[in-house]
């Protein structure tokens, strides 16, 4: 199976390797899509608004991980301690806006 590498420019070291998916894998992870998006479709925008921020702190619990993995994958230095700040901000900011914009629900 074909590989894709993930060339760190840090050092140039391959820093993770992973199998390319097969045209039927895709289509299968494409197909799953389709349905979980039924069902986040069916909630109200007060279920997804939750969804979302709990997402979102979840993720900033990952942080330490994250800003090392975008260290190695983007060259961004550790010090600026990845991009949770400003995924958090946005949104937080579009979770709050979000039944006020949104006119389906």
């Amino acid at each position: 199976m074909k590989k894709v590498k993930l060339i760190s420019p840090i050092d140039g070291s391959t820093y993770i390797e992973r199998e390319i998916a097969t045209e039927q894998a895709a289509r299968e992870v494409i197909a799953n899509a389709k349905q979980a998006q039924k069902a986040w479709a069916a909630l109200s925008i007060d279920e997804r608004t939750k969804l979302v921020l709990a997402g979102i702190e979840k993720l900033g619990e990952m942080n330490d991980e994250i800003t090392l993995e975008l260290a190695h994958q983007m060259g961004r230095p550790i010090r600026y301690g990845g991009e949770f700040s400003g995924v958090s901000e946005r949104s937080k900011y579009m979770a709050s806006i979000a039944k006020k914009h949104c006119t389906r629900f």
